[in-house]
């Protein structure tokens, strides 16, 4: 008689299958992260204020026709700002470039590129957001500015996913950030890593740290990244997806972003986004159409903003050689 652990069947029996690994692995993440995003922190004393906000808007016309919830996506190569391990889905190269056209004649440049290589993905971004034309007063109010200045920002950021089995990926990416304001400049590094689980055909959740890095010294004083946490889910239909999404900014109440695809043609995307607990935003939309092959697509979104900020634009090209 052979011994059991001789026996295939038995050796499938008590041998753990990644299914089950990767399974555990979402499930700690999920209830992990909904005990993080949760909280309700309330900003202390000696707590440094974040600095280089710009790292919280969004670059890519279709995230931001989307609510920006991207944790669990894994088609656009814009997911390094939200999810490096949304770069190992992808199953060819994109290059995507966006302009974005915000309030107070402020606007912004971003590059995207990402794409396979065997079970491993890469990905890299290069992002530009400024003004021109500050006028520079005294603490008296004047009819006529002293001299105009400039104020800039810059972000170099590269990532790499790997597939660790058929359902779960991770990924990892690290940035040099830049500010310029006048003649004063402040720099430092971000860092996000992340994962994601593809449940089912359907299903899609993803859990991401973004913008983890050390403090930055502006003009005698020093700034925190502005670091958070997100984790969030993917359904997907034929005819479209349904995102959810929750946030946990260090030391910020949580917040909540919503998104909906619909594609009626496989050719034509139609967008919007609800975003809960933000002071100044709350409404997204957009669309986005593709040639039949595939290889070129356009985006574009517009997020209105409240006290009287104005209504951004996005505009986005998207290249699949």
């Amino acid at each position: 008689m052979s011994r059991l652990s001789d026996n295939p069947n038995m050796r499938r029996i008590f041998r753990p299958s990644n299914r089950r690994r990767s399974r555990a692995v979402a499930a700690a993440l999920v209830i992990c992260g909904f005990i993080i995003a949760g909280r309700v922190n309330v900003q202390g004393a000696d707590r440094l204020p974040p600095g280089f906000r710009f790292l919280t808007i969004g670059g890519g016309a279709r995230a931001v026709g989307l609510g920006e919830t991207m944790v669990a996506d894994g088609s656009d190569p814009f997911v390094i700002e939200y999810n490096p391990a949304g770069l190992a889905p992808l199953n060819r190269t994109a290059l995507a470039f966006s302009h974005n056209s915000y309030f107070q004649d402020s606007r912004g440049e971003y590059v995207c590129v990402g794409g396979p290589m065997g079970r491993w993905a890469y990905g890299a971004r290069i992002g530009y957001m400024g003004v021109s034309g500050i006028p520079r007063r005294e603490d008296t109010p004047t009819d006529q500015p002293l001299a105009l200045y400039d104020a800039s920002d810059g972000v170099f950021q590269a990532a790499c996913a790997r597939r660790l089995n058929e359902r779960l990926s991770a990924g990892i990416s690290a940035g040099y950030v830049i500010e310029h304001i006048d003649l004063a400049t402040a720099q430092s590094f971000v860092f996000g890593l992340g994962l994601q689980y593809r449940q089912s055909d359907q299903l899609t959740l993803g859990a991401a740290f973004a913008n983890l890095g050390p403090q930055a010294r502006f003009i005698e004083r020093d700034f925190r990244m502005p670091d958070l946490f997100r984790i969030g889910a993917t359904w997907q239909h034929h005819l479209g997806t349904l995102r959810i999404e929750l946030l946990a900014p260090d030391n910020e109440s949580a917040r909540w972003n919503f998104g909906v695809e619909a594609t009626p043609d496989p050719r034509l995307a139609i967008r919007t986004g609800l975003k809960l607990g933000y002071s100044t935003q709350v409404f997204s939309a957009g669309f986005g159409a593709r040639t039949p092959d595939g290889r070129i697509g356009i985006d574009y979104a517009f997020a209105p903003y409240s006290n009287d900020l104005g209504t951004t634009h996005r505009f986005g090209l998207t290249l699949r050689p």
